[in-house]
């Protein structure tokens, strides 16, 4: 054995290896991260110097380009870890427009260990022998020495696993704990949020129309800007299982086919692009080698597949499987053992309980359902770390709301795990299930009218989103103050409000009958969003459609027939409310639901394209005959919204600004040419459906709003 000595630190409380890379608080080990242990370091070894900050950047971070934000957050991250004030330092000072300055106290510490050469493994010499002279002593091994490595080799292996596992239990900690969560964000405009597998950091992504990507420390509550704001939009984010990096994808805001997946450290650096025309979601397997993502060949029989490639660099990719047409991949997420991959799969757009988890093995890749439970939309799936199953966001009807669920291992038991009420999307669980951050949504929306004729009174704001009004101007609308969509009337002054249904399930679109004593809404009270009728007081509802779903538009002024827009395929129907007989109308698959028919019953408005050109499109019905069209006001709109003045005389429409992101309300007269603009809407998200004009014509509603999206801390479920 030769013998060499390495150079300890002790400051405070603490001792500093690094030739071990450890810090110790007393006998305490403290985990860093490899940059900000290369940060105390580099304190330590200039301790009482002022050191700027371009040489503590050259210092640390020499072999790569990052930002000073870097410094600043691993700064703050030492700070937290040393119990340190800012403002009353012990360790590190601020000096002002300079640097910074360890001031604390340090002792070197030299300590002699023992390093084995070649020789010393080669041969044993006995105590007192020369080097020089060869030993003719015979090899010798204590049994009961033997026996005490084994037995010290076999307890240092169980309380490694212990220490690793302690918390697991049969089940995930989160699982068991009472249920607590913590808003992490106010603002409404967080979108995105993973947790990091140690559970000390949320990287999320800020913004509506321009987005940044940000990190929070948990514990400290310190935000650091990782990604600045810029015209890009992010589709999904996840870490690597080290923690190190950061993997996302997004596309600029003018390209809806560019999406390309990148990874960027969490220490510094520019966005690396691995992978090209990709769309979300993204999953990085658990050994950090593999990633899985989704492409879109958009053919019949192979709509959409499942990828593999090298996380590092989207080398090696191969298809897994796919999915034929209508099908969608909400998501994936790999096994604990890294031999499966977990993929939500099917049709989401219409409504029905249609998306299901299947399991694909990925030695064989063979698929199959991983539970017969049926979802209406999944948006998330996270892995349980004890082996137990799976935690999902999603929504079943007839409970539209999208809420954890957790699935069993075998796939036999599901069951949802959190309140009706509450409204998730998004799930990221650290590496030992102690602590999850989701993405938690409200809704903001609101009716406002608008005057059509330069009228100076002004109407209140119902709070809600679809609305139709009646020859007498009662106002019938959708309403979530209580958790789900349920039908509300009011007076035309928005006086004497009243709930008119109260069900579990979600109702909306209510259309009122030219009479004024029905109201038509959706329902998914049977499994799928059906059209019902009621009274205009809630009472005696009976279903209306039963071979297609979909939101009811108008009813003819002779009574006989209610038009509606079908779910499925985006086509326009209508049903004899005489003989119950529905019919297929219009089979062109229309822009953003927007078929609106006349008052008359005798035209339908629709947004139409050619090339990349929007326009309005009116046919006759029932035969669906060609008579009009009307270009849009400007190129760099985008028509949001379609209605009608009471008249039949003019149509009404909604843009919004693709550079400003603002909305403009226009009335376009059919005997003319050019649309009036009647409106500045600012730049609330417009809500699909009627534009219905109250009896007098003066005025206009419009429904706009948001749902507000902020990440949440949850500790625990039960």
């Amino acid at each position: 054995m030769s013998l060499e000595n390495k150079n300890l630190y002790e400051f405070g409380e603490f001792r500093l290896d690094p030739s071990e890379r450890e810090l110790f608080r007393g006998d305490q080990p403290i985990e860093l991260t490899p940059k900000a242990f290369e940060l105390l370091t580099f304190f330590v070894e200039n301790h009482g110097r002022l050191l700027g900050k371009d040489e503590l950047m050259d210092g640390v971070w020499a072999d790569s380009f990052v930002e000073e934000g870097n410094l600043t957050f691993n700064i703050r991250q030492l700070r937290v870890i040393l119990n340190d004030d800012a403002q009353n330092p012990k360790f590190i000072k601020t000096v002002r427009r300079h640097g910074y300055r360890f001031i604390a106290d340090v002792r070197q510490i030299s300590e002699p260990f023992q390093k084995a050469t070649i020789a010393d493994l080669s041969e044993e010499k006995p105590a007192g022998s020369s080097s020089a002279a060869p030993s003719s002593v015979k090899k010798s091994f204590s049994p009961a020495l033997f026996f005490l490595i084994v037995v010290g080799a076999v307890a240092v292996i169980f309380g490694a696993w212990y220490l690793k596992n302690r918390n697991y239990s049969g089940q995930s900690p989160i699982l068991s704990a009472p249920f607590a969560s913590e808003k992490l964000t106010t603002n409404g405009k967080v979108v995105l949020a993973v947790i990091s597998p140690d559970g000390k950091n949320v990287v999320y992504t800020n913004g509506a129309e321009r987005q940044s990507v940000w990190l929070r420390q948990i514990e400290s509550g310190d935000n650091t800007e990782m990604i600045p704001e810029s015209d890009q939009i992010y589709f999904d984010l996840a870490f690597s299982p080290d923690g190190d990096f950061l993997y996302f994808s997004r596309r600029p805001a003018s390209d809806r086919t560019d999406i390309g997946v990148y990874r960027i450290s969490l220490f510094g650096g520019v966005p690396q692009k691995i992978i090209d025309g990709v769309l979300t979601p993204i999953a990085i397997s658990p050994d950090g080698l593999r990633m899985a993502f989704v492409r879109y060949p958009r053919g019949d029989e192979e709509y959409c597949t499942v990828q593999i490639a090298d996380a590092a660099d989207g080398s090696n990719e191969r298809k897994l499987t796919s999915f034929p047409k209508p099908a969608y991949i909400r998501d994936l997420e790999f096994s604990s053992d890294g031999k499966r991959v977990i993929i939500a799969s099917g049709q989401y757009k219409n409504n029905t309980n249609e998306v299901d988890l299947f399991e694909l093995d990925l030695t064989d890749e063979t698929r199959r359902a991983l539970t017969n439970e049926k979802f209406t939309d999944i948006s998330r799936i996270a892995r349980l770390p004890d082996s137990s199953g799976w935690l999902i966001t999603g929504s079943k009807i007839p409970v539209m709301n999208y809420r954890f669920w957790k699935i069993s291992v075998s796939g036999d038991e599901t069951a949802p795990i959190s309140p009706n009420a509450e409204f998730y999307d998004g799930l990221s669980l650290d590496s030992r299930a102690t602590r999850m951050v989701a993405i938690q949504l409200n809704y903001d929306y609101h009716i406002r009218f608008f005057p059509l004729t330069g009228a100076t009174e002004k109407l209140g704001q119902l709070d809600g989103d679809t609305i139709d009004i009646a020859a007498d101007g009662k106002m019938y609308f959708t309403s979530w103050v209580s958790g789900t969509g349920e039908i509300w009337s009011a007076n035309p002054d928005g006086s004497n409000r009243r709930q008119l249904t109260n069900n579990k399930w979600e109702e909306d679109s209510p259309v009122v009958s030219p009479d004024g004593n029905t109201i038509f809404f959706s329902s998914v009270q049977t499994g799928k969003w059906f059209i019902w009728r009621m009274n205009t007081d809630g009472s005696n509802q009976k279903q209306v459609s039963f071979t297609k779903g979909g939101t009811p538009l108008i009813v003819t002024p002779d009574g006989e027939w209610l038009y509606f827009l079908e779910h499925d395929d985006s086509n326009l129907w209508r049903i004899s409310l005489k003989t119950g007989e529905e019919q297929l109308v219009l089979d062109k698959k229309t822009y953003l639901y927007s078929y609106k028919v006349s008052p008359d019953g005798s035209r339908t408005a629709f947004i139409d394209r050619k090339g990349d050109e929007e326009f309005i499109n009116i046919v006759g019905l029932p035969a669906g005959n060609s008579l009009k069209t009307f270009p849009i006001a400007a190129k760099k709109l985008s028509i949001q919204n379609l209605g009608w003045t009471r008249d039949g005389k003019n149509l009404l429409y909604a843009t919004k600004d693709t550079n400003t992101s603002d909305f403009v309300l226009w009335l376009q007269p059919l005997a003319e040419n050019s649309p009036r603009m009647i409106a500045d809407l600012d730049d609330e998200e417009m809500i699909q459906g009627l534009m219905p004009v109250t009896p007098d014509g003066k005025f206009v509603a419009v429904a706009q709003g948001s749902r507000l999206h902020d990440a949440v801390l949850i500790k625990g479920l039960k």
